[in-house]
């Protein structure tokens, strides 16, 4: 019989010890591969952020600087205005290269959701942050009631969204990020005018509540691309000088992320490898274990012809086979928790998380299956060099007491 044929059928007939080490390495396996996924999809996330901010600074209302960062980083919902009359003044600053306004509404409620969500205003012919993330396949200009949703906006059979009691046709959609664009919805400024009109309605005010050419009189923020060579502190310094705004600096609020994210991808590596070694100092304990309360066995097939050797490689084989089912197991139940839940997920670290694609997924499971067996045939190879080795007529002795 073949050794493959022995380990099988041990297996199928097996003892508490087998689904042991069958039970650790799905547990093994599970985190391992939620965590690498877990990593991997804030890495995408942080580095879909720096590609799509835009601007290297963002100039807000007073005591709205975290208003802002919640907007880019998970959606959340804000609204504020201030004098655009400063846009003159930020367009002659030496150093600026670009300057677009943009303007913040929350809704009250959609068509497509239960909460409100992040209306954004932008000018087309200034706006260098939002236009290039239109999807490709987008080539109709925006008329007047369009918008374009980002990649979480769910969508009703029209391809419309209700705001403030008006219809919208949905004319294009943002390329999913990872990041607080996924739920914001985009329209130009005359589409805003009508939006702020409609929200005056139903009591929310903007700038002074007036109703017409409120867009040419307040905004929420004006972000400045800073031209190539020139000083971004430099140039916040001199905003900053304002009393009536705050500065983000771009690089300031990456560099947030970065840590934040950087703790996260620590500790879930700390927790991997503790799980890996705990995993395998109990598999090593459970296949002695098995070893010890098989002695009999290794005295007959010794006796039979078997060498140190094959009895080394069947235990091996046990262990291999126990901890690969454990640790397929193991990525089947690690994605029907993460990939399912990961808005959820997003909503929670509040942080950019974009999920790894299928070539990365495939890398982080043969990753999690190799972790897994390691942890198994490591111990599996001290406890068959120990079986092996023992006195044939010693354990017939131990097998007879």
């Amino acid at each position: 019989m073949k050794i493959r044929e022995v380990a099988f059928k041990k297996l199928i007939y097996g003892s508490i010890g087998a689904s042991a080490v069958f039970l650790f390495a799905l547990l093994l396996s599970f985190t391992v591969f939620a965590g690498r996924i877990l990593d991997t999809s804030l890495t995408r996330g942080m580095e879909n952020l720096r590609e799509r901010l835009g601007a290297d600074i963002a100039v807000v209302p007073r005591g709205s600087e975290n208003s802002y960062q919640g907007i880019i980083l998970s959606g959340e919902p804000v609204e504020c205005s201030m004098d655009r009359r400063l846009e003159d003044e930020l367009r002659a600053m030496d150093g600026v290269e670009e300057v677009t306004p943009v303007i913040y509404l929350a809704s009250l409620n959609a068509s497509c959701c239960s909460v409100p969500i992040q209306i954004i205003g932008y000018d087309p012919e200034t706006d260098f942050v939002t236009s290039p993330w239109i999807s490709e396949d987008y080539s109709l200009r925006l008329g007047n009631g369009d918008l374009i949703a980002g990649a979480n906006i769910a969508l009703d059979g029209n391809n419309t969204l209700t705001f403030f009691g008006r219809t919208y046709d949905v004319r294009a959609r943002l390329n999913r990020t990872g990041t607080g664009m996924d739920k914001s919805v985009y329209v130009t400024f005359d589409v805003m005018e009508l939006m702020l009109a409609d929200a005056r309605e139903k009591g929310i005010e903007f700038g002074d509540g007036s109703d017409e050419g409120i867009t040419d009189r307040y905004v929420s923020a004006f972000l400045i691309r800073v031209k190539e060579g020139s000083d971004a502190e430099v140039i916040a310094g001199r905003i900053s000088r304002n009393s009536l705004v705050s500065v983000v600096q771009s690089k300031n609020m990456l560099s947030s992320v970065t840590d934040g994210i950087g703790v996260i991808s620590k500790m879930l590596t700390v927790i991997t490898w503790i799980m890996v070694i705990i995993v395998t100092l109990v598999t090593a304990i459970l296949s002695v274990f098995r070893v010890n309360t098989r002695r009999k066995e290794w005295a007959v097939l010794r006796m039979m012809g078997a060498s140190e050797g094959w009895i080394l490689r069947l235990i091996l084989l046990e262990n291999i086979i126990m901890s690969g089912a454990g640790a397929i197991l193991g990525i089947i139940l690690a994605s029907l928790a993460v990939f399912p839940f990961s808005k959820m997920i997003a909503d929670a670290i509040a942080f950019p998380y974009y999920g790894p694609g299928a070539v990365q997924i495939i890398i982080v499971s043969l990753f999690s299956i190799l972790i897994t067996v390691l942890s198994g045939a490591i111990p599996g190879i001290v406890a068959g060099a120990k079986a092996g080795k023992t006195d044939c007529y010693v354990l017939m002795r131990d097998g007879e007491n």
